[in-house]
Order: structure tokens, then sequence, then C-alpha cells
């Protein structure tokens, strides 16, 4: 059985700043947060190599998520085994969905926790699942704090060899080659969820739009989308090219002009809402939008699949 008190710290991503003095004022999680998924792995490997881990290889996935083993404390009488992995980059923050996948890989191997880690943080949905699950949950910031608390010279170091040359294009994770920025016009709407709380500030601008169960969030601007689902509490003004659907525990507050409305039992509409007659106009502007894409100069067939989004 795993033990439910091994902690962080005891794998050398430590949350504490031993000493309460900070060494090197480079680093920072912004910093970490926006390295190369690469750069970002050898870190995490330096950080457990540190605190006395034995380090199994890495394993890469096409996605660029990095899995690798470690043995925590091998030289006493209770060695544990820990499976680590860093995110996908087109997820790299992480939701109940990435913590319920990675769990499912922890099970696969006897007695060995896990520890995943999500550069930008997880959603509070995603630190629940993590707790319930028992997957330590590792930020930019528990990096930081972990990196700044090594002793000077090696914090240095680190910094030196993590930040050197191109530290926050992508690789390729077919050929391990630097990725290309590659701009496209296109014509599709992104869709988005929303699983955290707090304020909007910019314009909604999507396909489908869906906001959480459990999830209170404020549009300060007009959100305009071609569907839109609300599972948790959601205010503003909103323009629906089609469905507007309030399921179960869902409550929308504010002016809605929509083509339809579904209220589930246990939804509610507080506000306005008006039935949209008539031709709209396309919601779908052209827009230029970028990626990057490997190169494939080796000629690697693997490389040609490989399309990474921008990290905001």
């Amino acid at each position: 059985m795993l033990d439910p008190f091994v902690t962080l710290e005891e794998a050398g991503f430590s949350l504490r700043n031993r000493g309460g003095v900070d060494r090197l004022a480079g680093w920072s999680a912004e910093l970490i947060a926006s390295l190369d998924w690469a750069r970002l792995s050898e870190l995490a490997r330096a950080i457990a190599a540190e605190a006395g881990c034995e380090l199994a290889g890495s394993r890469v996935m096409p996605d660029g998520a990095v899995h690798f083993g470690m043995i925590e404390q091998p030289k006493s009488a209770k060695p544990r085994r820990a499976m680590v992995k860093i995110a996908p980059w087109n997820e790299w923050g992480a939701t109940p969905e990435t913590v319920q996948r990675f769990a499912q890989e922890v099970r696969t191997a006897r007695d060995t926790r896990g520890i995943l880690i999500a550069p930008p943080g997880f959603s509070p949905a995603a630190l629940r699942t993590a707790q319930e699950l028992r997957i330590e949950a590792v930020d930019a910031a528990g990096l930081d704090a972990a990196v700044r608390a090594l002793p000077g010279d090696k914090s240095d170091f680190l910094f030196v060899v993590t930040t050197a040359g191109d530290h926050s294009t992508p690789s390729c994770p077919v050929c391990l080659k630097k990725l290309r920025h590659v701009e496209q016009e296109t014509l599709e709407l992104p869709s988005r969820t929303i699983d955290t709380d707090g304020l909007i500030a910019d314009p909604v601008f999507c396909d489908r739009l869906e906001v959480s169960s459990g999830c209170e969030v404020t549009f300060l601007q007009e959100v305009r989308a071609r569907t839109i689902t609300i599972s948790g509490h959601a205010s503003g003004d909103f323009v629906c090219e089609g469905p507007v659907t309030l399921e179960a525990g869902g409550m929308l507050s504010g002016k809605v002009a929509a083509r339809s409305l579904v209220v589930r039992d246990g939804g509610e509409l507080l506000g306005q809402f008006r039935i949209l007659e008539g031709d709209l106009g396309s919601f779908v502007k052209p827009a230029v939008r970028w990626h990057w894409r490997c190169a494939g100069a080796e000629g690697n067939a693997g490389c040609a699949s490989v399309i990474f989004e921008p990290h905001q």
C-alpha cells in the first residue's frame, strides 16, 4: 500500500525555501512555466537527483509528455518508488481528466506513487481529483521554490544550463530538434471550457463555450458563441448562434440572446432572455493563427504529426 504521508519534499520537490533566503533572483515560476518541455524535464530530474533519489531513464511521448521513474530514499530501510510525469505540451496545466489519466498509468506499477508536474498549475477540480487519487500535484511555483532551496552554486549552475540559448521554443519529441513557428489563416473557432473561478476581462468569441460544474465566473465583456452549456454559475451578456443549455445546477445571470434555451431540472436563468430570429451573419471570421511544427528535415514520418499550440 502506498504511504499517504510521503511528502513532496521527500522527493526533492520542496515547497519550502530552506533558511528562508532566495539565493538566486533569476528563478521565477513564470520562467519555469515558459521552458521547453525538454528543459523542464531535465530540471525536474536534477532537483530529484539532488534530493538523493535514484533515477530511471526518461520516456518521451509524441505529445511532449515526459515520464520517468525514481526511487526515493534508496539507501533507507524502506525505499519508495515513484512515477513522475510532466503534462503534455498542449495541456501543460492540469484538468481533472489530466489527473485521472495519470492515475491510471500509476496503477499499472505496483507500490508506486505518482507525481504530476503541470507548470501553469491545477484547476480547483484537478486539485480535488489529485487528493482523492493520491497524486502529488506540482506546479511551476513548487519547482521554483525547490530549485531556490538548493545550495547556491548548484542553483546557479542549473539556472545557467536551463536558460542557455533558446530555452522556450519547444523541441520535437520525435527528432528532438527545435520546432518552427508556422502561421496559417483559419476559419475555425476554438472551443473553450472554463473550470476555474474568477473574472474574464477579455472578449470571448468561440465555437462552443462550457462553464464547468462548481465554477463561478463573470464575463466583463460580451460573450459570442455558437453553443453555450452552463453547468456552474456564469454572469454577463451572451449572444449565442445556437442553443444555450443550462444543466442541473447551472445558473446564468445577465442578458442572453440565443436561438433557443434549454433548462434542465435544477438549472436556472436569472435575467433577460431574447430569441434570435433571422440571419445573424456568420460568427466565423478569418484569423491568422500560429503553432509550432517540426521542419521534418530528417524525413522522419512521425515529425509530420507534431503540432504544438503556443502557450499563453
